[in-house]
């Protein structure tokens, strides 16, 4: 397929070679699985695949790659995160309880909604992540608040 381009005062067109988007390379991006409960997934390659919805309860992915990956309403319960490279992850909606992210980078990572009772995030680096409604509190639970402030003299 060829287009004309043609600028402000130019006396020929140039053809303008327009190639068509490879629909074929995003759907490829799907595993041939939809479910890997208990899996080792140590230090497994999965960047950019589309994950939504799938299974992965009680998995070892310790060092695993899931930079641009989406997890959309995953299950991840108890699964081992910790030291996974999480960059730019979308787990809207995931469920995370009791999940290890020690140490795990979530850099630009969208966690809105997501189930993260009993989350592990000692180390995980946070910058620009998302939680909003998450229910995530880091630095651990003050059940009665902060203590109160010293009275004025």
């Amino acid at each position: 397929m060829a287009a004309v381009l043609a600028g402000w005062g130019s006396a020929q067109a140039v053809p303008l070679a327009v190639q068509p988007y490879p629909q074929a390379a995003a759907q490829a991006a799907s595993p041939p699985w939809d479910a890997c409960r208990g899996c080792n997934l140590r230090g497994a390659d999965l960047s950019g695949l589309l994950l939504n919805g799938i299974d992965l309860r009680d998995a070892d992915l310790r060092g695993a790659d899931l930079r641009g990956s989406n997890l959309e309403g995953a299950d991840l319960t108890g699964s081992d995160l910790s030291a996974a490279q999480l960059q730019g992850v979308r787990l809207s909606n995931a469920d995370l309880t009791d999940v290890d992210l020690s140490a795990a980078d979530l850099t630009g990572a969208v966690i809105i909604q997501a189930l993260t009772a009993g989350a592990k995030l000692d180390g995980a680096i946070l910058v620009g992540a998302d939680f909003t409604g998450s229910d995530l509190m880091v630095g651990g639970e003050q059940p009665d608040g902060p203590p109160p402030l010293p009275p004025l003299p």
